[in-house]
């Protein structure tokens, strides 16, 4: 069985004690971004978050190794 990194965050990541269980795994930081966005907008109301936030956000970026 061959395994393959990929980038991985959930809201959990970035706030705790936020109850949000969302997580997205991706081959990129930019697509993991991209799908962290998405659900910012749609379930949190966060457009355009503010930079301090989206430093947090890449900060929190997991590698995690899966088995493909």
């Amino acid at each position: 069985m061959a395994s393959k990194q990929y980038k991985q965050l959930g809201c959990l990541d970035v706030n705790p004690q936020g109850g949000c269980a969302f997580e997205v795994r991706a081959e990129s930081e930019e697509e993991v971004m991209r799908m962290v966005g998405e659900h910012a907008k749609r379930v949190h109301n966060i457009s355009s978050p503010p930079p301090d936030l989206t430093a947090k956000i890449k900060g929190s970026i997991k590698i995690v190794t899966v088995n493909v």
